[in-house]
């Protein structure tokens, strides 16, 4: 009898398995159908249903995480790609696209395993070869940085971008000649903002007639670019035109507070107008930006706000139409508890959704509302304790995915932050990219 079993349980096994293969390609194939219409919260949840449906469905992981590329949550697309890896590690693509996610987070050497990985898989991998160039750029190396630019440039000789970048790199060994070369293939091929490296270029060959003219062209097709006005103030001052020279290093400090470059630009040409006090102001100012660090989070924080009050003032909408509102429901404790907090009776309103949630304990709604309620009142450690109870009671609440990660952000914990931000986009809150856009594509 046991002889029998066998051979059935082996054929039931490998049917489950087949099944399991097949759905998942099916969600799969729904998933690029959707995206390829525009729909992406329903292709995000159809890739999210093949991974649950067979968790080692790699193009899934693949698929998703480009999609979360496009919508700039880079450390939801790295973990995707992590798990692609992990199940099949000969996919060049997804070593590529993991540097790439690596790069946008400053994590250089991780991108240049993975760009070195990725050639290893396939040496003609142009992209992967241009963006190991800009990283050897990047550290300064710009002989290896010119290696990779040459092969990548055989590979896609129409990459206007990677002329661009080598004609960056000729500078910087003082190939001035040789970077002219370059950036006029970029423009050739419609990359406008090489006329600002051809004009740097030709203000270090002292063509300054030349350099002026590219470098006008460029703040014409770029009127917010600030290094450009730089550029072009310093070829004038080379030419002894101070007042002109002292008009483009305005404007770049305009565009551009923070260049610090056109501050000492505009101190030289205000010591020979005759303004030596406010010569030194800036200076003061060009040594102070140059040394200065920007780990502040004011901005953010109010951004953050803001898009909780947009964002959650749509969901708690969801869960204030009319139900079953006979008394003993938790409905009815759940929507008296939000029309007072809509009123400011904040704390009224808590009592309202501790008796909904006494009634009924397993809805994952009641402890999400109570949470944004809170949150408005400041405790954002009794809000994020409620936040993890709906998620671990609807392990799929793409809301409460969204305002846990507010909280932790609030809290100054962004890496937790921006994970869960990535959960509720995966989950259906696409509006959750709005702020990943803003707060985790660095």
């Amino acid at each position: 009898m046991r002889k029998t079993l066998l051979p059935i349980l082996g054929i039931l096994f490998s049917c489950h398995i087949t099944f399991a293969q097949n759905s998942a390609d099916a969600y799969y194939e729904e998933g690029l159908t959707k995206q390829t219409k525009g729909d992406v919260a329903g292709a995000m949840l159809a890739y999210t249903s093949a991974i649950q449906t067979n968790p080692d469905h790699a193009p899934s992981y693949y698929q998703r995480g480009s999609l979360k590329v496009s919508l700039k949550d880079y450390r939801g697309a790295m973990r995707d790609y992590d798990e692609a890896i992990g199940i099949t590690s000969k996919d060049a693509k997804a070593f590529l696209y993991r540097g790439m996610c690596r790069v946008i987070q400053d994590d250089l050497g991780g991108a240049l395993r993975d760009f070195n990985s990725a050639i290893e898989l396939n040496p003609n991998e142009a992209k992967a070869l241009l963006q190991r160039g800009q990283i050897w750029f990047k550290m300064e190396d710009q002989r290896r940085a010119m290696q990779d630019f040459d092969k990548g440039l055989v590979l896609e000789p129409n990459n206007a971008q990677a002329w661009y970048s080598r004609g960056q790199c000729k500078i910087g060994v003082k190939d001035y000649k040789g970077s002219i070369a370059d950036f006029t293939k970029a423009i050739d091929l419609g990359y406008n903002a090489a006329y600002a490296g051809r004009g740097n270029a030709r203000t270090n060959m002292n063509d300054l007639n030349g350099a002026i003219t590219d470098l006008s062209k460029a703040t014409q097709l770029n009127p917010n670019d600030s290094e450009s006005f730089y550029y072009r103030g310093l070829a004038r001052s080379k030419m002894g035109k101070y007042a002109e020279a002292l008009t483009d290093f305005n404007e770049a400090v305009r565009i551009n507070p923070q260049n610090y470059m056109a501050y000492y630009g505009r101190g030289i040409c205000k010591v020979k107008l005759g303004q030596p006090k406010d010569a030194v102001a800036d200076y003061n100012l060009a040594i102070e930006i140059n040394g200065a660090s920007a780990n502040t989070l004011p901005y953010y924080n109010a951004l953050i706000t803001e898009n909780t009050i947009k964002l959650l003032d749509v969901v708690v909408s969801k869960y204030t139409q009319p139900k079953d509102l006979s008394p003993g429901r938790p409905e009815v404790y759940l929507s008296r508890g939000i029309a007072k907090n809509t009123i400011g009776e904040g704390k009224s309103a808590i009592a309202d959704l501790d008796k909904a949630i006494e009634i009924e304990p397993t809805n994952a709604d009641s402890y999400f509302i109570r949470a944004v309620v809170k949150s408005s009142l400041g405790d954002q450690k009794g809000a994020l304790v409620d936040c993890s109870s709906a998620i671990k009671l609807a392990p799929r609440h793409a809301e409460a995915f969204f305002l846990r990660g507010v909280i932790k952000f609030s809290l100054l914990d962004k890496n937790e932050a921006c994970y869960d931000f990535s959960k509720s986009g995966e989950y259906g809150f696409v509006e959750a990219y709005n702020v990943i856009s803003q707060l985790c594509s660095k």
